[in-house]
């Protein structure tokens, strides 16, 4: 946060720039001392505030404290094309006189006026509202989102720089930078459609990102995906949605496909000859980690109909009920449609897409030998569809 403040009372100005230090982060402060100063520091550069008193010298020759009330509006809310034109600014001033005067002319202008005090705190509490209220909306170019911490993880694995973990506006953060391209992993509280469309949905409005993705493990359809494939969701569907009658459930589901645009970018991205082979470089699995039908770690990369719903699916009955839905799905889990629809609804519209690893069949011999791996594999895919695809996509 950028804040020019005009004082000429140094310790009047070393109590505002210790509150605001105290209570933001990453404050960058500057102090103009004269209103001259004042004037070209806002009109070469655009601050997210502006603190000015009303009294102070006009220039350095000429050093006895005036009022330039007058020469504030102008100066910022005079010129619609003036750099700082809708910035917040506080007024602040020693004299109540001064202070009862102008309230009703800045508050016409959407300027704030705070009474100051010398012996007292009181005035600190307003200021630092206003400050804080005053704070840029911080932006993201991509979102991450993972179901699973397990699934977050596996990018401290990869060769991009991770932040340290914060919270925003209830949302469980881990910043990223890919190359030059920063982002944010984020984590629902609970995993599951519900709260992945909550994340996903605060996530877009809080961050406004080009991309947001999904990265994590899926169950895949037997015969058409099998162990650590990994499946780019081309359509995906919400296959418990519909109705149970006396004859039982019927379904009824619905769907969200990824642009024609983002679709052709990808598949372009992983016919390249090295993408497979990027993904597997490095990944070294254990003997429990390799399917018992295979000597070695084996994996194809496909974009294909895939579907989302709100339960775990351990059952081949139900497992039969997901596959009647689309001949050509093949695999599933339960936050992708979440992601999909809170993207496509959102006014910021960003690029969306999911990349899974298959973990297992949907049956009863579900178990997490192959989560470590596919958590990785799945990482490695979204890192590398960024790298390469991110200036394409957006």
């Amino acid at each position: 946060m950028n804040v020019l403040i005009l004082e000429d009372n140094h310790e009047k100005y070393s109590k505002m720039e210790a509150a605001l230090k105290k209570e933001i982060c990453d404050c960058s402060i500057k102090r103009a001392d004269t209103f001259a100063k004042f004037v070209i520091d806002i009109s070469r550069t655009k601050y997210d505030l502006l603190v000015a008193d009303l009294l102070v010298p006009i220039t350095d020759v000429n050093t006895a404290p005036v009022d330039v009330t007058i020469n504030i509006i102008d100066a910022i809310r005079g010129d619609t094309e003036s750099t700082n034109m809708l910035t917040p600014v506080i007024a602040i001033t020693s004299f109540d006189s001064m202070a009862e005067e102008n309230y009703e002319r800045f508050n016409r202008l959407d300027i704030n006026i705070i009474k100051y005090n010398a012996d007292s705190n009181d005035w600190e509490r307003a200021f630092i509202f206003k400050a804080k209220n005053s704070i840029p909306k911080k932006t993201y170019d991509f979102v991450i989102f993972c179901a699973l911490p397990k699934e977050a993880d596996a990018f401290n694995e990869l060769g991009c720089t991770i932040g340290r973990k914060f919270s925003f506006n209830g949302i469980d953060c881990t910043p990223i930078k890919i190359n030059d391209i920063e982002g944010i992993i984020v984590v629902p509280s609970r995993m599951g459609l519900v709260n992945a469309a909550i994340t996903c949905t605060k996530a877009i409005d809080s961050f406004s990102p080009k991309l947001i993705c999904m990265s994590g493990i899926c169950a895949g359809i037997g015969g058409k995906a099998n162990i650590y494939d990994i499946v780019i969701s081309e359509m995906c569907f919400q296959h418990d949605s519909g109705k149970w009658s006396s004859d039982g459930f019927i379904s009824e589901p619905y769907s969200v496909q990824i642009p024609h645009h983002t679709s052709q970018i990808i598949k372009q991205i992983v016919s390249d000859s090295d993408f497979t082979n990027t993904i597997r470089n490095g990944v070294s699995a254990n003997r429990s980690e390799i399917p018992e039908d295979s000597e070695e770690l084996k994996f194809q990369i496909m974009l294909s109909p895939t579907s989302s719903g709100s339960s775990v699916i351990a059952s081949e009955t139900a497992l039969a009920t997901v596959i009647e839905q689309h001949r050509k799905m093949t695999s599933f889990e339960m936050e992708s449609y979440a992601l999909y629809e809170a993207a496509r609804q959102s006014t910021v519209q960003p690029v969306y897409f999911s990349a899974k690893s298959v973990v297992d069949n949907g049956n009863h011999l579900k178990g997490d030998n192959f989560h470590r791996i596919a958590c990785l594999l799945s990482a490695k895919t979204i890192y590398e569809l960024i790298t390469r695809g991110f200036s394409s996509f957006c």
